[in-house]
C-alpha cells in the first residue's frame, strides 16, 4: 500500500481539457521535487477522460494504484507525488489523498434495560484494513458498528474518524462513510442498473453529468461481477447477488469507510465466500471495512478480529492470533471457549486529541424530490403486470356495480367507498416496507419531506386516475346525473385524503402484515358512519358526531349536494333520493319549489377532505420521524 499523500489545499479546481498537463513545470504546476516536468496528461475523447503517465520517475498512482493509462471515473483519486485530486465528474478537485479512512472508538459503552449491550469497548482500525466483529448472538455486534458509523451513538465514549470527533462533526464526515445493513436497500422492482443510477443520483453532487453516473455505475456492476445480471430486477437475484447490489449502492458514494451489518445472513455457503471475497478486495483497492458477522469459517479472509462477548471487547488482532489466544485449532471452536477469556483492557486512559473536520468542497447534492418522484415512476412502470392490474381493477368493479345497481346515489356510494379503498391499499405498504432504505438515504442527508411527498404525489395521481376511471365507467353505463364539477372534485379530494390515510397506517405499522390488516380496521368506520346508511339526517347526536369526523361522511355530503345541485325541490327528491334529502335537510332547511344552489354543505365537506389530508400527512411524517433509526 502507498503512503498516504499530504493534503493541497492551496491548488485550486482543475477544469478538465483535451491535452491538459500535470508538471513540475508545465500546465498545472505542481512544485515539488517529486514531480517530473512533464508528469502526467489528460485527454479526452467521446465524452470519456483518460489519464496517462508520461514517463515520470516516481510514477503515478490512481486509487493508491500505480498505473500507466487509465479511464477516469467518477471519485477516482490521482496521486502526482504528493499531491493528490478527486474526480467529481467535471473537475479534479485538491484532497488529502486518502482512500481508506482509520477509525479510532475510545470507551465506548451503551445501556438498555438495564443492561451494559457496550461495556467501554475501545479499538483501532487501520486504514484500507478488513476488520470483522465477531461474536454470539446478543454480543453487541451490531450496537457496535452502530455507534462506530454514528448511526445510533453510544452513550458514551467517542469515535474518531482520520482523528475526527464523529458525532459532534457527523455532517462533514457523512460522505466518508458507507453502510449496509441486513435488508436490502435498493428498490427490488427496478433492474439493477438503473437501482444504483438512481442510488448515485441521490448520493452525488447536482452537477455530475449523467454520462459519468453512467459510467460510475457500469464500473461498480463489474467490480462486483453483476455486469451481467445489470438489467435484471433485484427482486430476482439470488440473495448474494442482493446483497453485493446494497454494497454496489454504497461504493457509488466512493467511500472511504464502509460499514455492513451481518452481510452473509441468510446465504448459503458459496455465495457467502465469493461476498466476503468482494469485501476482500474492495479493502485492497483503498476501503477500510468492517463488518458483523457471526460465522467463522471465512475469517481468515479478514486483516483483523474484534471478538465480543457480552459487550465486552475480548480479543483484537489477527486470526491466526485469535487462535492462539482462545486455544484452538479452528477459529470455527472460538464460541465454545469464548467466556474463559477476559475482557481486553482498554488502550488508554484518555482519548486522542481530535483534529478538525475536513472542508466541505464542491456543488451540494441534487434536488432529492425530483429524484425521488422519477424513482417512483420508474418503479411503477417497471412492473407492467402490476400497473394493469391497478388500471383494471377500478374498470371492473364500474362495471360490475352498474351491473348490480342503476340507482345512482348508491352507485356514488360504491365510487366513494371504492376510492378510500384504492388510496389506503396503494400507500398502506409503501413506507414500512422500504424502512431499511429510507434509513439508509436519510444517513445520507435524504429529508423526510421529500421523500415523503415523493409517495405521495405519485400515490395520489395513482388513485385519482383509478377514481375517475372508476367514475367514468359508472357514469358511462348508469347515467348518474348531478352536477359533475361537485361530484369529481369529492372523489379527487377522497383520492388525496385516503392516501395520506394510507400512509399514517404505513409509518405507524411495524410489519407489512400489520398495515394490510389495519386497512379494514380503517375502511369499515368509514361504511358506518358515512352518512349513507344510515342516513346522517337519521343518526341519534352520538353517532352524528362521530359521523362528522369521518372524510367518508365529508364526501357523502359532496355528493348529496351534487345530486340536488341545480334542482327545483319536491316531494319526488324525497323519495328518488331519500338519504340526500335526509342529510341535507337535517337542519329543516330544504323548502318545494326553491332551486337547490347552496354550496355550503359542499365547501365544508371539501375542507373536511383537505384537513384530513393535511393531518394524515403530518401524522405519517412523525410516524417516519420515530422509525428512521430503528
Amino acid at each position: 500500500m502507498n503512503p498516504e499523500s499530504a493534503a493541497a489545499p492551496e491548488i485550486e479546481p482543475v477544469p478538465l481539457r483535451d491535452g491538459l498537463v500535470f508538471g513540475r513545470t508545465q500546465g498545472v504546476a505542481l512544485g515539488h521535487a517529486s514531480v517530473s516536468r512533464r508528469h502526467a496528461v489528460v485527454t479526452g475523447a467521446c465524452g470519456r477522460w483518460v489519464v496517462e503517465d508520461a514517463g515520470s520517475r516516481s510514477g503515478s498512482y490512481l486509487n493508491g494504484r500505480l498505473f500507466q493509462r487509465e479511464d477516469l471515473v467518477l471519485g477516482d483519486i490521482l496521486r502526482i507525488g504528493p499531491f493528490a485530486f478527486r474526480f467529481d465528474g467535471l473537475r479534479l478537485v485538491a484532497t488529502s489523498g486518502a482512500t481508506g479512512a482509520a477509525v479510532s472508538a475510545w470507551s465506548l459503552t451503551k445501556s438498555a434495560g438495564g443492561s451494559k449491550i457496550l461495556d467501554a469497548v475501545t479499538l483501532s482500525v487501520a486504514p484500507c484494513e478488513f476488520v470483522g466483529v465477531i461474536g454470539p448472538s446478543g454480543a453487541g455486534k451490531s450496537t457496535l458498528l452502530d455507534a462506530l458509523c454514528g448511526l445510533r451513538p453510544a452513550d458514551s465514549g467517542k469515535v474518531f474518524v482520520d482523528g475526527v470527533d464523529l458525532y459532534p462533526h457527523y455532517e462533514s464526515l457523512r460522505e466518508w462513510l458507507g453502510y449496509v445493513p441486513q435488508d436490502d436497500i435498493v428498490p427490488l422492482e427496478l433492474p439493477v442498473a438503473e437501482a444504483l443510477y438512481f442510488s448515485a443520483r441521490l448520493r452525488l453532487a447536482r452537477d455530475v453529468p449523467p454520462v459519468e453516473i453512467r459510467r460510475l455505475v457500469g464500473k461498480t456492476l463489474a467490480q462486483l461481477g453483476l455486469e451481467e445480471r445489470a438489467r435484471t430486477c433485484v427482486g430476482s437475484l439470488s440473495g448474494g447477488q442482493r446483497k453485493r447490489v446494497s454494497v454496489g449502492a454504497e461504493l457509488l458514494g466512493r467511500p472511504r469507510l464502509l460499514f455492513l451489518d451481518e452481510p452473509t445472513s441468510g446465504l448459503d455457503p458459496s455465495a457467502e465466500f465469493r461476498l466476503m471475497e468482494s469485501l476482500r478486495e474492495l479493502a485492497a483497492g483503498g476501503c477500510t471495512v468492517i463488518c458483523t458477522t457471526h460465522v467463522m469459517e471465512n475469517a481468515h479472509l479478514m486483516d483483523r478480529l474484534a471478538i465480543l462477548n457480552a459487550g465486552r471487547l475480548v480479543f483484537h488482532g489477527e486470526p491466526a492470533a485469535a487462535r492462539e489466544a482462545f486455544g484452538v485449532a479452528r477459529l470455527t471452536e472460538i464460541y465454545e471457549r469464548i467466556e474463559m477469556v477476559p475482557a481486553r483492557p482498554a488502550e488508554s486512559d484518555s482519548p486522542p486529541a481530535p483534529r478538525l473536520p475536513p472542508a466541505r468542497h464542491g456543488s451540494r447534492r441534487a434536488a432529492a424530490l425530483p429524484i425521488l418522484l422519477l424513482r417512483q415512476w420508474a418503479i411503477l412502470r417497471a412492473d407492467w403486470k402490476n400497473l394493469l392490474l391497478a388500471l383494471g381493477q377500478p374498470v371492473v368493479i364500474g362495471l360490475m356495480v352498474a351491473w348490480v345497481t342503476h340507482d345512482p346515489p348508491l352507485v356514488l356510494f360504491f365510487a366513494m367507498i371504492s376510492t378510500l379503498w384504492f388510496g389506503c391499499g396503494n400507500a398502506a405498504q409503501e413506507i414500512v416496507r422500504e424502512l431499511p432504505m429510507f434509513r439508509r438515504e436519510r444517513l445520507i442527508g435524504l429529508g423526510r419531506h421529500e421523500y415523503l411527498l415523493a409517495k405521495f404525489l405519485t400515490l395520489a395521481r395513482i388513485t385519482v386516475v383509478q377514481s375517475l376511471l372508476l367514475y367514468g365507467v359508472m357514469r358511462a353505463a348508469v347515467g348518474i346525473g348531478g352536477s359533475v364539477g361537485w361530484q369529481i372534485a369529492a372523489l379527487a379530494a377522497t383520492a388525496f385524503a385516503s392516501v395520506g390515510l394510507g400512509l399514517a397506517i404505513s409509518a405507524h405499522s411495524r410489519t407489512i402484515l400489520q398495515a394490510v390488516m389495519l386497512v379494514p380496521l380503517v375502511l369499515i368506520p368509514q361504511i358506518l358512519f358515512s352518512g349513507f346508511t344510515p342516513p346522517a339526517g337519521d343518526m341519534k347526536s352520538g353517532p352524528y358526531l362521530v359521523s362528522r369526523a369521518m372524510p367518508s361522511a365529508a364526501t357523502q355530503v359532496v355528493m348529496d349536494v351534487s345530486l340536488f345541485w341545480d334542482k327545483k325541490i319536491s316531494g319526488a327528491m324525497r323519495v328518488d333520493f331519500p338519504t340526500a334529502f335526509s342529510n341535507l335537510n337535517r337542519d329543516r332547511s330544504l323548502r318545494n319549489g326553491q332551486v337547490f344552489r347552496n354550496s355550503k354543505p359542499a365547501v365544508a365537506g371539501l375542507s373536511a377532505l383537505a384537513a384530513w389530508t393535511f393531518a394524515t400527512y403530518w401524522l405519517a411524517w412523525f410516524g417516519l420521524r420515530g422509525k428512521e433509526r430503528g
